[in-house]
């Protein structure tokens, strides 16, 4: 597909829009006209702090569209059908995928399975067959797209703690993935949830979403020891990316808890875990996306069944021609922006 516009990572800490030529999609690949695609945290981490993503790389790893080709050996689908991608691809054949997860598929090669080029009026994805999945009859756009990284993110950061119906959990940061993840821990009955945010419209939306409480970061600590009789929680989440939020959530786990990390440490070289005595007998697990076309299917209709509702997170609609200052806009959190709905 010849002259589709895009951003590109024109330099580092800087996009822009430009135009490209996409080839015919290869063996596995198909190539997706996008009618819907957004700013994840994660693409700021990529234009500001990851320099493996070279100046000229198509943006955007989220994105819902309609096929328009598919190359030799795709199998499950086909032109015209409406999809929501992964933002990772997998072929769902390898050894990873097949005995591990497919957000670690080799032979895309993780962590660089990342899907790129959904910021643009079309993008190919590769592994089609086990990297989309069909947006059901009727769903709207804003919804699907909650099932390329974010949601399955947020929910990933509480299964893969294994939280239970009961268990107190703490999430630091209410951004899209750290709301996400409140949304998941809502769903699988936690309580007390706790939400650690001090932006106001993302307080509300964490109470909306299922919060329990929410404390603000500068006091989180005691807070959450003090909601909990002392004992701290059964999971805290890391959504954010900082040390700071790290070392908090190691001191609100109880003994036994889990230190859940889903947040994106970019720029950050190194972890400390404190030493002070509130770090014994605890657990850290970490979490790439999950990934693969079941993932996203059980996430679809999960959203469908209304089991669960994102659709507060969209709280912007933009213009791809206006997708430079929509980073700045996402960027500096204005105007109360969570996620930003972006249209060719």
């Amino acid at each position: 597909m010849p002259n589709v516009l895009t951003c590109i990572k024109a330099a580092p800490g800087r996009v822009e829009l430009a135009r490209i030529d996409l080839p015919d999609p290869g063996p596995g690949q198909a190539l997706i006209r996008t009618t819907l695609s957004t700013i994840c945290g994660s693409d700021l981490h990529i234009r500001d702090d990851i320099p493996e993503v070279p100046v000229g790389m198509p943006m955007g790893h989220e994105g819902v569209g309609v096929i328009e080709a598919v190359g030799e050996g795709v199998t499950r689908f086909k032109r015209g059908d409406r999809v929501v991608s992964c933002c990772l691809q997998s072929c769902g054949t390898c050894e990873e995928c097949v005995t591990l997860e497919p957000s670690v598929c080799s032979t895309y090669g993780a962590p660089m399975n990342l899907l790129f080029g959904c910021q643009g009026e079309a993008f190919l994805v590769s592994g089609v067959d086990n990297t989309l999945a069909r947006v059901p009859d009727g769903m709207p756009d804003r919804i699907a797209i909650f099932a390329a990284d974010v949601m399955s993110t947020g929910f990933g950061a509480i299964e893969r703690a294994g939280v239970r119906a009961g268990q107190s959990v703490a999430i630091f940061a209410q951004g899209p993935v750290g709301l996400c993840a409140t949304m998941g821990a809502n769903y699988y009955g936690a309580e007390p949830i706790i939400a650690v945010e001090s932006v106001p419209a993302r307080v509300e939306l964490a109470r909306r979403l299922g919060a329990t409480h929410v404390v603000p970061p500068d006091t989180a600590v005691e807070r959450i020891l003090e909601l909990t009789n002392g004992k701290g929680v059964h999971v805290a989440v890391e959504a954010l990316g900082k040390q700071q939020t790290f070392e908090s959530c190691c001191r609100v786990v109880r003994f036994g808890g889990t230190v859940s990390s889903v947040g994106v440490y970019g720029g950050v070289d190194s972890l400390r875990v404190p030493t002070d005595g509130s770090f014994v007998h605890r657990n850290i697990v970490t979490t790439f996306c999950p990934a693969g076309s079941p993932r996203m299917e059980r996430l679809l209709r999960l959203m469908g069944s209304g089991d669960v509702d994102p659709s507060p997170l969209v709280t912007h609609s933009m213009k791809l021609t206006d997708l430079v200052r929509a980073y700045d806009v996402f960027a500096a959190r204005a105007d109360g922006c969570v996620k930003i709905a972006i249209e060719p």
